[in-house]
């Protein structure tokens, strides 16, 4: 059976949604190579979209199928595995010496737009010391002349940490909103030295990877009539008291951080809770059956909250969100086949009224 029923699905809006989702930094993981690095050459220009933004030092590249100080993971300055991939870049940080990396933006940011910015930062075995400021810089232009002792600005977004950035065994992420001024076509990424930051005189070495930057989707969809199945109903205008699985919501194996996939559908769930002040939303997280059940327990748990967590970034208000993970206590197909199990590894919400 057909009918005919209000929806917030305009093309327009979906194409918007999908602008939002796009990735800005063209090689997010260093991973598009224009030669592999080696012994004598293992500068960040081996790629071919990343390069230093000073005249004066170049940012590192390593390389899985590198060689000597350009090997991934084992190299001059430690043995990092790629957050992703098979590559990364890396920056000395000195009192005289310090590198950025840099890379052209594949759009002009737009004025006053909010954009995601997200990295990862490891810092290196052989590293004595560490910085408590990294900092990205948004500009018109991906050079800033010669200069070793830092780019004398203060960045675009900033990120601080009191005790500094330590951490040699795993990849940190730093993760910040930036509003853009428009006109925006480069990104620098680094320690950056000016007037409110205190001078760095130690040593350090960081590796970084999987950038991006991406456009936040922060327009309402249009309310517009269109003829579709029973079946799509669910996904496209849900209502109060029926359950509803997010189909396109992305997780890594076995972990609870949301993959960027994942926004387009978020954003649209988004304008659904702005649509219906009055409602309540609650979160469910569901696993197959293998492994302990209390750990897939502890897993659909910490999903539901993650999503909960990227609603209230939204602005939707922590008292209309409820979460709660049931691990395998609820399946919907037998868990003895893979497409089974896929289809228990799940996470559902349901609207309610306050």
């Amino acid at each position: 059976m057909k009918f005919i029923f209000v929806y917030i699905a305009l093309l327009s809006n979906t194409l918007f949604c999908e602008l939002a989702a796009q990735n800005l930094v063209p090689d997010a993981g260093f991973e598009n190579i224009r030669r592999l690095p080696k012994r004598k050459d293992n500068s960040v220009s081996c790629t071919k979209n990343w390069m230093c933004p000073t005249d004066y030092g170049a940012a590192d590249y390593y390389h899985k199928d590198g060689k000597g100080n350009g090997k991934a993971p084992r190299n001059i300055f430690g043995r990092q595995k790629p957050h992703a991939g098979k590559a990364y870049g890396g920056m000395c940080i000195r009192k005289k010496f310090m590198e950025y990396v840099s890379t052209k933006l594949t759009d002009t940011l737009i004025k006053d737009q909010e954009y995601e910015v997200v990295f990862f930062i490891s810092r290196a075995e052989r590293s004595i010391g560490s910085v408590k400021e990294f900092g990205v810089l948004f500009s018109d232009k991906i050079s800033m002349g010669i200069t070793g002792i830092g780019i004398p600005v203060q960045p675009s977004v900033e990120i601080i940490k009191k005790h500094g950035f330590r951490n040699k065994r795993k990849w940190m992420k730093f993760s910040a909103i930036y509003t853009a001024k428009g006109g925006e076509t480069a990104i620098i990424i680094g320690h950056f030295n000016h007037a409110k930051i205190k001078r760095f005189k130690g040593f350090a070495h960081y590796y970084i990877d999987d950038v991006s930057v991406i456009l936040q989707s922060t327009e309402k969809p249009t309310v517009a009539s269109n003829i579709v199945e029973d079946k799509d109903t669910a996904m496209i205008l849900p209502q109060i008291g029926e359950t509803i699985r997010l189909e396109n919501i992305f997780f890594k194996s076995n972990k609870s951080e949301l993959l960027v996939e994942s926004f387009n559908e978020l954003n649209l769930l988004v304008v659904y809770l702005n649509e219906l002040p009055n409602s309540l939303i609650e979160i469910s997280g569901h696993t197959d059956s293998s492994g302990n059940e209390e750990q897939n327990r502890l897993l659909s748990t910490a999903r539901a909250k993650a999503v909960a967590n990227y609603l209230i970034s939204k602005n939707i208000e922590t008292n209309r969100i409820l979460y709660k993970g049931y691990g395998s206590s609820k399946p919907i197909s037998e868990n003895e086949s893979e497409e089974g199990r896929l289809q228990n590894r799940r996470v559902e919400f349901v609207l309610k009224n306050k």
